[in-house]
């Protein structure tokens, strides 16, 4: 514990069990969503999401959880040690209300882990003093050309002999007005620089000149406040620059892969309460009902979203846990992450509606919380490290794959896989940056492919082929990719790069979601849900499915079995991600 620390939290510790406990308190603490006599119950938040604004009494809750201690270090005097568990956490969160995850918790994250990432030791111990003490952060991060409106988003902050004056504005800003501090980005004679400030709300009022824009309504997570900053001349005095003067774009190398996967896996939470929602639905129907459960267009739906789930939570996994195993690769993993999770996410939404029909677009009552998560879930992957610039990153992957050195003899590393393991490394923000040497995930595949039938579980004889002929998939797709790749990096130098290669990526992207449920199934633990293959033959052939091979299918059985799963996980109040955990308790 820092002096700078005066809230007192627990003791950093980063085994399974203290996770688990962490949940399972938040859990408790927030109570049944669906209890009309919880204070914290769905029509609460409906009518909070009404009035724009958060609920107080959950945002009283997170204090008292302490919830910014999950975005403190361990060595800090916080409770971060594990990116994976951090998302876990936030889930809790994101299942009742993506704009309290957004507000009261991801936007002080996106803001701390650039001060993490390359801050000072003052900075680092004042930044996890306010964040311990219950302070919030927000974080203006650049711009890429093809976002917002470029010019009348931009930053400069000019040298003046004892700092900088900073002047610019940004038109949207999360939680801009309640900061208490402000990371940002701007423009200087070195380049891209980073820069730690007061915010509007710092207690001593040395935020007094950032200038506030009007609130910004937006159409999903409505209790955000979006607001803008404006700048003019603001003095920035030495000792508030992040790193030297031009490290801007290293810091924010360092931050994305800390940012991309972890956001989106808690936006799991989000579609966790979506599906709860319409299973809910379909069992309130009678049998002659095409909402009901004796429908097989209602029963696809339902198993179709679980699937998806468990294939989102198995690359979410893998892309919080590589900052700490394979942290060369995580940029890349991460940014598989934040492309293909929305895409994924958004069709499972629109699946559910289907069977919903016209309560999807109920306001409130039993299944209003379905349109405020299908309205607010696209609104967690925009940014400035959206689609568009983690497409960037995997065409960049795509151009170097044909030099990476194949390592096909050297599985990727089972600990990457394991959701129940706590031995991970510590994350040394400084090898993020560094240039991926090999694609572990890429360089398994055709390894892991060939135990891929379940025979030691006797999943041949349960499943069929199905398992194995996914995989096989997966392999002929990856083999066809790299061939791809060779020729897009053959191009004569200078000319621009093909626009197949976007779909090369989204190729890539599948791919590699592919790999990481292979990966799960292969270190699967011994017992429970996730040692059955049924899970891993759809997931395999929901991918094969998603590559545009329709022939692989798993028989009516794996379906059955994965229906019996969601409809027992939802009368036993557990979640639909890979850790069936009791939720509302």
């Amino acid at each position: 514990m820092t002096t700078a620390v005066t809230t007192t939290v627990d003791r950093a510790d980063s085994s399974e069990a203290a996770v688990q406990e962490r949940v399972a308190r938040l859990e408790y603490d927030f109570g049944d969503l669906d209890d009309p006599g919880n204070p914290l119950g769905v029509q609460q938040f409906l009518a909070a999401d009404a009035g724009r604004r958060l609920l107080p009494a959950a945002e009283r809750l997170l204090d008292a959880f302490g919830l910014n201690a999950e975005f403190v270090p361990g060595e800090l005097g916080g409770r971060l040690d594990r990116l994976d568990a951090l998302a876990r956490v936030l889930r809790v969160v994101f299942r009742r209300d993506a704009a309290l995850g957004l507000g009261h918790g991801l936007t002080s994250y996106l803001a701390a882990v650039v001060v993490w990432a390359g801050g000072s030791a003052r900075q680092r111990r004042d930044t996890a003093g306010l964040l311990l003490d219950g302070g919030r952060m927000a974080c203006a991060y650049p711009e890429p050309p093809q976002g917002n409106d470029f010019l009348r988003n931009r930053l400069t902050a000019l040298p003046d002999g004892t700092g900088h004056r900073l002047s610019g504005r940004k038109e949207a800003v999360n939680n801009a007005g309640r900061a208490d501090a402000l990371v940002l980005f701007a423009h200087t004679p070195d380049g891209l620089s980073a820069f730690l400030a007061p915010g509007p709300a710092d207690a001593a009022g040395r935020g007094r000149e950032v200038g506030l824009l009007p609130r910004r309504p937006t159409a999903g997570v409505r209790g955000c406040v979006i607001e803008g900053l404006t700048f003019d001349r603001h003095p920035l005095p030495a000792g508030h620059l992040l790193g030297a003067a031009g490290d801007g774009a290293r810091l924010a190398e360092r931050a994305f892969p800390l940012t991309r996967g972890a956001g989106l896996s808690m936006a799991l939470g989000c579609a966790d309460t979506a599906l709860r929602t319409t299973v809910a639905f379909a069992r309130a129907h009678r049998s002659r009902s095409r909402a009901s459960l004796h429908s097989a267009r209602t029963r696809t739906a339902l198993v179709g979203a679980f699937t998806d789930l468990l294939v989102c939570d198995c690359l979410s996994l893998v892309a919080t846990r590589a900052a700490h195993v394979l942290p060369r690769e995580s940029r890349t993993l991460a940014a598989v992450a934040k492309y293909l999770l929305p895409t994924v996410l958004n069709e499972t939404m629109d699946d559910l509606s289907i069977v919903l029909g016209a309560e999807s677009y109920a306001p409130d009552g039993s299944y209003g919380v379905f349109r405020r998560t299908a309205r607010d879930l696209p609104m967690i992957g925009l940014g400035s490290a959206g689609a568009s610039a983690s497409r960037a990153v995997l065409v960049a992957q795509l151009l170097r794959l044909p030099s990476l050195t194949a390592a096909a003899a050297t599985d990727a590393p089972a600990v990457l896989f394991r959701p129940f393991d706590a031995g991970l490394p510590p994350c040394r923000p400084e090898d993020l940056e560094l240039t991926p040497d090999r694609d572990s995930l890429l360089d398994s595949v055709e390894a892991w492919a060939r135990d891929a039938d379940g025979t030691a579980s006797g999943g041949r004889s349960t499943y069929g082929d199905a398992p194995a002929e996914a995989a096989a998939v997966l392999v002929a797709h990856l083999r066809a990719l790299r061939a791809d790749c060779a020729e897009l990096a053959d191009r004569p130098a200078g000319h621009p790069v093909s626009p197949r290669a976007y779909a090369l990526a989204d190729r890539y992207a599948l791919i590699v979601a592919g790999a990481a449920c292979l990966g799960v199934w292969r270190h699967r633990p011994p017992g429970g849900f996730l040692a059955d293959p049924v899970w891993a033959a759809m997931t395999l052939t929901r991918i094969a499915g998603r590559l545009g091979t329709r022939a692989v299918r798993p028989p009516a059985s794996a379906a059955d079995h994965m229906l019996t799963e969601l409809l027992h996980r939802f009368d036993d109040a557990r979640s639909y991600d890979l850790y069936s955990t009791a939720i509302g308790r």
